[in-house]
């Protein structure tokens, strides 16, 4: 007897939990609610969540992209529930690139003047490709990806690469210099697509231990 109380009172605990969470995500509809109602909680199970229609091609972010401001999508394995809820939507210009990033403070003037003609004269000739050469040489986190970019907002590029008139005035498959004396960075930049406009919403991510 004693064991179907307990057992009664953790079902209905948890269901009344789970009842807390669907009235909270319920009133809220905005990402500044959003990161109000984040406060203090775990950022591994509560969080923001950016999904775009060219990043992301999975069931879920499919789902999430084709719906609009407040749409809900839930997950569920044996211990928990997981709640998406759409809090913001855009469509806005996205940029792609690949890049090499030569740190100015590790190599002297001549080093990167060398590397900017040994990959200029391999990728011109066919010898490698800029993504082998981004391996090769680039110090960016994004390196081990042949220093692309992928698709993102102009703020999310390398501050002396977000650059739209730069970067609208080259064609797709140009090289070009980007040089930042006062912080000592220098990169060899390829455009390699031209600009999309690009669905992308913002997503509340709640998750509910069963």
């Amino acid at each position: 007897m004693k064991l179907l109380f307990t057992t009664l009172a953790l079902t209905l605990s948890l269901t009344a939990f789970s009842q807390n969470v669907s009235k909270d995500l319920k009133n809220i509809e905005t990402e500044e609610q959003a990161e109000a109602y984040l406060e203090g909680k775990k950022k591994k199970t509560h969080k923001i969540m950016r999904f775009n229609e060219e990043n992301h091609q999975s069931q879920l972010a499919q789902e999430l992209l084709s719906g609009g401001n407040g749409t809900t999508v839930s997950t569920r394995t044996q211990f928990e529930k997981t709640y998406f809820k759409v809090v913001g939507k855009t469509n806005d210009p996205h940029y792609r690139l690949s890049y090499i990033y030569l740190d100015g403070n590790t190599l002297t003037m001549a080093e990167i003047d060398k590397i900017r003609k040994t990959v200029l004269h391999k990728h011109d000739n066919e010898l490698e490709t800029f993504a082998n050469l981004a391996k090769q040489f680039s110090s960016a986190k994004n390196a081990f990806k042949g220093g692309d970019t992928n698709w993102v907002k102009i703020n999310e590029l390398p501050k002396p690469l977000a650059d739209i008139d730069e970067i609208l005035s080259h064609k797709v498959d140009d090289i070009y210099m980007v040089s930042n004396k006062e912080t000592n960075s220098f990169y060899i930049v390829k455009k390699t697509h031209v600009i999309r406009r690009i669905k992308e919403v913002k997503v509340l991510k709640v998750v509910e231990r069963l």
